[in-house]
């Protein structure tokens, strides 16, 4: 509804994938009795736990080393982990170049879930448990020729948790590329496609099992000490998604295409959008608990400003790219909090197509597509009810501007201002919308309406002239009797309710409510 409401200012939209985080994680070690088993099998007692896995973190550190020195890539060791690691790698590619390969290899220390020994003094005994601890972490950033700039963060003590990042966009990139589509793109937004269909079609061609096998590549690659884990168990990594971003891009013709309805969009949900719209935007239940999780706030950004209703786990949001493209972004941090049709096997072996949770796996891109389309969908169709401004805030201007005609200037109406007022009123007598008025009618009803009014012969002539300029008044031809036109008809109405009904009471309202604050 969105786009075909404003079809003449849009070239097209593209929807795809944008900042997405998967994790991999070794699952049967992933909990303490799945690793308590793991070293009972490799004959590991918990008191050598810590060397062992210092061991295998040693072997780790300097695998790291020698594969930064065997790609030509820089290595570093950062001594806090708020140093910005995107900013450092971007000076790196600045230097090296764009080309695919390993771009540099950076360690820290950084806080993640893993393993410790505790003694149990109760039970006089070794445990093993699971909690929140400083490990070192090694990021490694590469141009990957299918996925762009990539990053592999690796745990380097157990359970050997393992990130990955890519932008989607980087992805439909290449796509264009080998399909030879011309494009202008944005930092990571596209502005123009040659073939903006194809485009799409591109973008909606995913392969999940693709990336699995690629992410599968990296890990062998990456993790050298998985020959030495699989010694007596088959470990190979689960991938999960952890964040996604999928956004929609609506293609406006030009910037100014955009910012002539921009704020209009962001006042209009600031105001019309209720927590249980937001929820019913995001296909949940419209029930009261509900919307009381849901926030909306808007942040000003070098571009413009953006509007985000969040709640909870996903979260939807608004905001201008690239100053032509209107984006609709949908991110979700949890996926099994969303409920999608799928199989679902049973306990008794059969498999039912219904309502429930997302499972987790890299696998589930496929609803996460359907559902954030669909959500999109539902905050573009509330954004199409929207009634734009543009033709109002063009026809105030041209009634309250200055215009010129045949090289002479004539000044704009003000509503505000008490002559002009008391004309609006007498041309919107009834007698004069009915039957017309002269020169010489409309100055004895002025003087009628307000004795203050000095209107001649002369100043009535340049008045009316005003009013043809302005389009407000028409004249009979070959007679002195001029009309209203319908546009001047419904502006002076317009004007005269609002100073009447609106604005007068508004202004007692005021001064009663100062007096009274004064007393």
């Amino acid at each position: 509804m969105f786009v075909e409401k404003f079809k003449d200012n849009i070239l097209g939209t593209n929807g795809y994938f944008d900042r997405l985080i998967i994790t991999g994680s070794l699952l049967p070690i992933s909990f303490c009795n799945g690793l308590q088993s793991f070293l009972s099998t490799n004959n590991i007692l918990l008191k050598n736990f810590i060397p062992y896995a210092e061991k295998l973190q040693l072997l780790l550190k300097e695998s790291a080393k020698s594969i930064a020195e065997a790609e030509n890539a820089h290595y570093q060791y950062l001594n806090s982990p708020s140093i910005s690691k995107e900013k450092l790698v971007k000076k790196v590619i600045k230097k090296r170049g764009n080309h695919p390969g390993l771009v540099a290899v950076l360690t820290t220390l950084e806080v993640d879930n893993s393993y410790s020994i505790h003694k149990n003094r109760i039970k006089k005994k070794l445990e093993l448990i699971h909690h929140l601890r400083k490990c070192l972490h090694i990021y490694y950033y590469f141009i990957d020729e299918h996925l762009g700039l990539c990053h592999f963060r690796l745990q380097t003590f157990f359970p050997f948790k393992i990130q990955i990042y890519f932008n989607g966009r980087e992805q439909l990139v290449q796509k264009l590329d080998q399909c030879q589509i011309l494009y202008e793109k944005d930092d990571n937004c596209f502005t123009y496609f040659s073939d903006i269909s194809k485009a799409q079609q591109l973008a909606d061609d995913l392969d999940v099992s693709k990336l699995q096998t690629l992410f599968d590549q990296w890990a062998e690659k990456y993790v050298v000490i998985l020959p030495l884990l699989r010694k007596h168990w088959q470990l190979s990594y689960h991938w999960s998604l952890k964040q996604v971003e999928y956004a929609k891009d609506i293609l406006f013709q030009s910037q100014q295409e955009l910012d002539s309805i921009y704020n209009q969009l962001l006042q209009y949900m600031i105001i019309s959008a209720l927590p249980t719209d937001v929820l019913s935007f995001l296909g949940k239940k419209r029930s009261g608990k509900q919307s009381n999780n849901v926030e909306t706030d808007i942040r000003k950004s070098y571009l413009g400003y953006r509007i985000k209703h969040n709640n909870g786990f996903v979260s939807i949001k608004m905001y201008n790219k690239a100053g032509s493209v209107l984006r609709i972004e949908i991110t979700i941090n949890n996926v099994s909090k969303i409920k999608v049709y799928r199989d679902v096997e049973q306990r008794n072996g059969e498999t039912v197509h219904k309502l429930a949770p997302m499972k987790k796996s890299i696998y589930s891109m496929e609803h996460v597509i359907r559902y954030s389309q669909a959500a999109i969908a539902r905050y573009l169709d509330f954004l199409a009810k929207m009634n734009s401004t543009d033709k109002g805030n063009k026809q105030l201007r041209q009634l309250t501007e200055r215009k010129t005609e045949k090289n002479r200037n004539y000044k704009g109406f003000n509503p505000f201002n008490s002559e002009e007022s008391s004309i609006f009123e007498t041309l919107i007598d009834g007698r004069f919308i009915a039957f017309g008025f002269t020169n010489k009618e409309l100055r004895l009803s002025l003087a009628q309406r307000n004795e203050s009014l000095n209107y001649n012969s002369s100043k009535i002539s340049r008045l009316l002239k005003r009013l043809r300029v302005f389009g407000l008044a028409k004249r009979i031809q070959k007679s002195y009797k001029y009309f209203l036109t319908e546009k001047g008809r419904l502006i002076f109405t317009m004007c005269v309710k609002l100073k009447n009904m609106v604005t007068i009471p508004t202004m007692n309202a005021l001064i009663d409510s100062m007096v009274c604050i004064t007393d």
